[in-house]
């Protein structure tokens, strides 16, 4: 049976209706000041491997999560369900905790600001509506593409609609709905493998022909795949690895909790990185899952923390702008928590080089497609580890040679981004492992150390 098709919503309560449930509850509030948060979320998923489709699955969902606050003290209750009890249920957990939660420095809710409702969206019908059927023929055009060159095609194609409302006691009151669709794809052959993906708030602008045929074309050139010896190497890194170092950028340093507690690489005002670095948080761009505010209800705004190799500023949310004496950027995860304020709609500016060029302009070095299970060595200096994975190949003299196997590396990632060379004038939007956009371009790197 074909899945109900929605207009700007999940299939569930519309924005407004989610806002008058908030709307009942606090007016139910009997004493001290609160926060709902209402999530209806609907997920579809075709999943193929073996260049068959295996799987078509569809979930709704909703979240509500509530903050109270109240003599000093916060609790939080969180309850998952559409029962008409769950908004009550969250609003008993709450209470519990608040009761057994130690008198604390409490965060004030915020107050509505004016324009909260000027900024995009990223919303598509074509997402909201996308149904099976046509998941599926958006697959077929991969698994057709692999079968024809005689290798398996694995992946999923996911088709995902929120619709979020958030209610305070201070009067705050936003909702806003968006979509995002996402494919990714790994072919393997006899004896080496490829990746590609691709990610849009638009189901029908994935570039599914082009995916197609980069994973295959990955696949196929990295078959029979020899060692090279660890060491320093040039390296051209593509967006897939680019996203990899920008979102734990974000995540260890971009922060003003991160800089307000020390264990922060930025020290603003000076140059770390290289003159051609930019990076951004627009959370206002189309090109980003552009959406209007944070998990506070704040207007989130544009910052730009890193301008020309410049330390220039980092994100902010209530507490943390409080603690500085300034406003928040509208960065904020759902208070109150330990991880501080986070950017989730990152991008580095695009240089002026054609991505392919910038291979013919290395003499030995390696080309790295993507990065694998990369973990935080020590935070502070940005030193990160993981490996190389499905298209490392040699670059000799100007050309792409041979593919390599696998290499672990040991890498700053600030002194990586000091020695870059040049970046590329084509930029992909990406998906972190936290599901936030990154907008990252290709780099070419002076020095990237492998170690094993």
């Amino acid at each position: 049976m074909p899945l109900p098709q929605c207009s700007r919503g999940t299939g569930g309560l519309s924005a407004d209706e989610l806002l008058a449930l908030g709307d009942g509850a606090i007016a139910a509030l009997a004493h001290g000041e609160a926060e709902v948060i209402i999530a209806d979320t609907r997920s579809e998923l075709t999943r193929f491997a073996g260049n068959e489709i295996h799987q078509s699955v569809a979930e709704r969902s909703r979240h509500i999560r509530v903050r109270l606050i109240d003599g000093g003290r916060t609790g939080v209750g969180e309850v998952r369900g559409h029962d008409d009890r769950a908004i009550a249920l969250a609003f008993a957990a709450a209470e519990d905790s608040r009761r057994v939660t130690s008198t604390s420095d409490v965060s004030p809710l915020p107050a509505p600001t004016p324009g909260d409702r000027d900024d995009p969206v990223a919303f598509a019908e074509a997402t909201a509506a996308a149904t099976p059927q046509e998941r599926a023929e958006l697959v077929s055009i991969i698994t057709e593409a692999a079968a024809a060159h005689r290798v398996n095609a694995y992946g999923a194609l996911s088709a995902t609609t929120t619709t979020t409302a958030i209610i305070t006691s201070a009067g705050l009151r936003r909702s806003a709905t968006s979509t995002q669709a996402s494919l990714v794809s790994v072919a393997r052959g006899d004896d080496g493998g490829g990746y590609a993906s691709r990610h849009s708030a638009d189901i029908d602008a994935l570039d599914v022909a082009g995916l197609a045929a980069e994973v295959v074309d990955t696949c196929e050139r990295n078959q029979g795949a020899t060692a090279v010896d660890p060491g320093d190497y040039e390296v051209v890194l593509s967006p897939y690895a680019v996203t990899d170092l920008l979102e734990h950028l974000a995540w260890v340093g971009f922060s003003a909790l991160a800089v307000q507690e020390h264990r922060s690489f930025m020290r603003i005002g000076e140059q770390l990185m290289s003159g051609s670095i930019t990076i951004r948080d627009d959370a206002r761009t189309p090109d980003v899952f552009p959406f209007p505010f944070d998990d506070e209800g704040v207007s989130t705004q544009p910052v730009t923390l890193i301008d020309r190799g410049v330390c220039r500023a980092v994100v902010y949310d209530t507490p943390t702008a409080l603690q500085d004496g300034v406003t928040s950027t509208g960065h904020s995860l759902p208070q109150p928590n330990t991880w501080g304020p986070l950017p989730r709609h990152v991008a580095m500016d695009a240089g002026d080089t054609p991505w392919h060029e910038m291979i013919g302009s290395v003499s030995r070095g390696l080309y790295i497609t993507r990065f694998w299970y990369v973990r935080d060595v020590h935070p502070l200096r940005t030193v990160i580890t993981g490996m190389t994975r499905e298209g490392t190949f040699l670059i000799e003299n100007g050309s792409i040679t041979r593919p390599v196997k696998d290499l672990r590396f040991t890498q700053s990632i600030i002194e990586a981004l000091a020695g870059v060379v040049q970046v590329s004038r084509e930029r992909r939007l990406e998906l972190g492992e936290g599901e936030s956009g990154v907008l990252s371009p290709w780099l070419h790197i002076g020095r990237f150390s492998f170690t094993s």
